[in-house]
């Protein structure tokens, strides 16, 4: 693996203020790691006299004391389907390359607004639309652990830049597990916050139901300023003592797990249970079973007109279907003309977003209650990072194989709207990273971060 610059975000952000380093150092430090690990092909775009621009206007800023907050002079990293005005925004596609939507989203403006500073954009799979972040235009993202390897996806190139110390955090989306899954693959942090906490305007879309934003760092600490500056909410997350956590344990899907990630998170909650972690056995069957009719077709359904949207407010020049002509991924360029093709099935559409959702939250919640539950731990891929092959398809058991099923388990979350943050667990015998993911109720996103806090504390990652 490439060195790792361990210095968190908030940490620069520290040093930054209490005179003891400057942007411009920690940004030159930072644009000579990206190019000498050119390889790792994490970033989109990367422009090194912008970013140095960026961190002298910081520093005199920050001379002439107009700190601008939490963030000030801290280079982050964006995926490339967050709109930015400095930089073009593509989506991952050649239809959307060198776009400049005009503005930046929401959430970019959070970050800037805070004192951040763009370091880049970050590489994806294409259109968010896939597992390997082995992108047809950019070049295929690489695993910081091992190059033969894929990093996850969608948000591949933002966990790879983060974890090979090209950048100290980011930005990805998830729709069906883009943050969590690439962050642990990398050994990284990945929050997915429950669905509508931070906007979602101005970002390449999947999903109007289960898209989100989501922040990726070194640490937890990084996760909870991230989130704090996102929501435009500075309190403090509750202390959480860990010998109080009640985390219900989903067994099944550790044994599902290849025996290297299960291997790992099994001695990881043997760990949790030593440092005083109450660990209860939870069967998640019938919460899967829920699953179907709250998902079935959604983002197939959502997709058009969604999408429509974007281009309407962002790149007017280009219609749907001209963008998905130019889709440069075969397996996405199919996924993307079946959904255009697939009828609207409104019936099955209202009862996915209505009474199916309500059912599924509402037996999610039942089973915190019924054991008295602060969150429920399972492993966040079913393995560790694969050997790429072509396309979308990774090497597994000697066969290529469609990348979808690492969102297997993540992807519960997604459909259930609901909060989930991936910890890096350790490494597998073979050296890579295995993350324990941590899923708590909707709407309850301090208190998850606070349990999350507390669990990788007591790992001490």
């Amino acid at each position: 693996m490439q060195s790792k610059r361990k210095v968190s975000a908030l940490g620069i952000a520290h040093q930054i203020k209490m005179g003891q380093t400057t942007s411009e150092k920690i940004c030159r430090d930072l644009a000579d790691a990206i190019e000498v690990g050119a390889d790792l092909n994490a970033y989109a775009t990367f422009d090194r006299a912008a970013l140095m621009a960026q961190a002298k206007e910081a520093d005199v800023a920050k001379n002439l004391g107009n700190v601008r907050g939490p963030l000030h002079g801290v280079p982050l990293i964006l995926k490339d389907n967050i709109n930015t005005m400095a930089l073009p925004t593509s989506g991952g596609t050649p239809a959307l390359v060198g776009n400049d939507p005009g503005s930046n989203a929401p959430i970019a403006a959070r970050l800037f607004q805070a004192g951040a500073l763009l370091a880049g954009k970050a590489n994806l799979h294409e259109l968010s639309s896939g597992g390997t972040s082995a992108n047809h235009t950019f070049g295929p993202v690489r695993n910081p652990y091992d190059h033969t390897r894929i990093p996850g996806g969608s948000s591949g190139g933002t966990a790879a830049a983060i974890a090979a110390g090209q950048a100290p955090a980011g930005l990805g989306t998830d729709t069906a597990g883009s943050v969590r899954v690439p962050a642990a693959l990398c050994g990284i942090f990945g929050f997915r916050p429950t669905t509508g906490r931070y906007s979602g305007e101005g970002i390449v879309p999947l999903s109007k139901t289960q898209d989100t934003a989501g922040p990726l760092a070194l640490t937890m600490d990084d996760i909870i300023l991230l989130d704090q500056v996102l929501t435009a909410d500075p309190k403090p997350v509750p202390a959480q003592s860990v010998s109080e956590l009640r985390i219900g344990v989903a067994e099944h899907l550790i044994e599902s797990s290849s025996p290297a990630v299960s291997q790992v998170i099994g001695e990881t909650l043997t760990r949790l249970a030593d440092a005083g972690v109450t660990l209860v056995s939870v069967d998640l069957a019938p919460i899967r079973e829920l699953q179907r009719p709250a998902s079935a077709g959604v983002i197939d359904m959502e997709f058009p007109d969604i999408m429509r949207v974007y281009l309407e407010d962002y790149a007017p020049h280009l219609s749907l279907e001209a963008l998905s002509d130019g889709i440069a991924s075969p397996a996405v360029k199919q996924f993307t003309k079946d959904r255009l093709a697939k009828p609207f099935d409104a019936e099955a559409y209202a009862l996915a977003i209505g009474d199916g959702l309500k059912t599924l939250q509402a037996a999610w919640k039942e089973l915190f209650d019924i054991h008295k539950l602060d969150a429920i731990a399972f492993p966040t891929t079913p393995e560790c990072a694969l050997p790429l092959t072509d396309d979308d398809n990774v090497l597994r058991d000697g066969e290529s194989t469609l990348s979808w099923f690492y969102f297997t388990f993540s992807a519960m979350g997604s459909i259930g709207q609901r909060p989930g943050v991936t910890i890096p667990a350790g490494l597998s015998q073979g050296g890579l990273p295995v993350g324990l993911e941590l899923d708590g109720l909707p709407g309850n996103d301090e208190k998850l971060l606070a349990v999350a806090k507390a669990v990788a504390d007591a790992l001490a990652v």
